[in-house]
């Protein structure tokens, strides 16, 4: 590789707290990651990143932090910042129905230009959890292209996909061994290790590299990690997703899709389990999760509409599932996704007669009581897995 010719690598950076985060940690994540990374990225106009920001999350920062907005805003007009479009309140949204795919994505499209005044063309799916079916949504929106795991199928870097009724979606591949070294402090903060891995890559297949991580990756989850972010971004040539595929369009076209996640490995995908950390069939409180989630579901189909309509589609939520599962365990998590899940199944049921309100809650209660008493027994066993034959 010439010696001026620096590695094209596009970061999709994801920012997402849950509705149910505690102020005082939302406070902490702001102030040691979002305000020093956007005023380090302001400072940095030829560093460019794609971002999503996830429209509960997005919301709040327009109300109680303008100035992690102001700094966005102001990377956005000189063309550092592509925004994503996505789902609002971060749900699996392969785990979910048609109907309510259709809201999550829609409210968030619909933030995006409340809030920031623009449309998107390009898409990130919570966790990357993706199927066949959502595609045909996020086309709907009029988004033109979305990042997906690498194991979906075998072509390299991205393709076309054609979907069952003829339209296609360009489908841009997340690399996932490089994006995990930066996210898990692999190089130990050490740039030039990390450089010569990139440029390893690029020599290989002179395809530009795509990461894909959380946002809070750089000040939050590891202190002050923005600065070397920052620092390998001098090293290498950051663009956006749009730019990135401008310079290097996709150019072939599969019919191939396997669901899947961004923590989905092979062996999952030879068991069937596309969603192993959210969904998996062995994993008893995901199942009862869902169960919880299904009663509010057949509640809804019933009542229709209403004021809890937000407060409804807000418990699906992702986190409630991944502090459940194999490799990450909170009860306390746990049961804060179950107090939001039963708060909105209250207050959907509010102008229900007694009676039936009392049914209603007797079903969830029983369901509930079974995930606290699957949770009891663990921590009484000091046991961490929570998967039963």
């Amino acid at each position: 590789m010439a010696e001026e010719e620096k590695v094209p690598v596009t970061f999709i950076l994801h920012a997402y707290q849950p509705i149910t985060q505690r102020i005082e940690i939302l406070e902490r994540i702001v102030n040691n990651c979002y305000i020093p990374f956007f005023e380090n990225l302001s400072k940095k106009p030829n560093v460019r990143i794609t971002l999503n920001v996830t429209g509960c999350l997005l919301e709040v920062l327009a109300t109680k932090y303008p100035y992690v907005l102001e700094l966005i805003e102001k990377c956005i007009s000189a063309g550092q910042i592509e925004i994503m479009g996505s789902a609002f309140y971060h749900p699996l949204l392969p785990l979910i129905s048609i109907e309510n795919q259709k809201y999550q994505i829609g409210k968030q499209k619909e933030i995006i230009q409340n809030i920031l005044g623009m449309k998107s063309t390009v898409f990130f799916p919570p966790e990357l959890a993706v199927s066949e079916e959502i595609l045909l949504q996020i086309l709907d929106k009029e988004y033109t292209t979305a990042i997906v795991p690498e194991n979906i199928n075998s072509v390299p870097y991205g393709c076309s996909y054609i979907l069952e009724d003829g339209r296609s979606i360009q489908l841009i591949k997340r690399n996932k061994e490089l994006s995990n070294k930066i996210s898990f402090n692999h190089y130990n903060r050490n740039i030039s290790h990390c450089v010569i891995d990139l440029e390893i890559q690029y020599r290989q297949t002179n395809l530009p590299i795509i990461m894909a991580m959380d946002l809070e990756t750089f000040g939050e989850h590891m202190a002050e990690y923005y600065y070397y972010f920052f620092n390998l971004a001098d090293q290498i040539e950051t663009m956006t997703l749009s730019s990135c595929l401008n310079r290097f369009p996709i150019e072939q076209v599969s019919d191939v899709f396997i669901p899947s996640s961004w923590s989905t490995t092979q062996a999952d995908i030879e068991a069937f389990v596309p969603y192993p950390l959210w969904n998996h069939p062995y994993n008893s409180v995901h199942q009862l999760q869902h169960t919880h989630l299904r009663l509010l579901h057949q509640i809804k189909r019933f009542l229709l509409e209403g004021d809890w309509i937000d407060e409804y589609h807000a418990a699906y939520y992702s986190c409630q599932f991944w502090w459940a599962s194999k490799d990450w365990w909170s009860p306390e998590l746990i049961h804060t996704g179950l107090k939001y899940q039963r708060n909105a199944l209250a207050n959907m049921i509010e102008d229900l007669s007694k009676d039936s309100q009392q049914i209603i809650l007797n079903l969830s209660n029983d369901i509930i009581q079974k995930i606290v008493d699957i949770a009891s027994q663990l921590e009484d066993k000091n046991e961490h897995s929570i998967y039963f034959s």
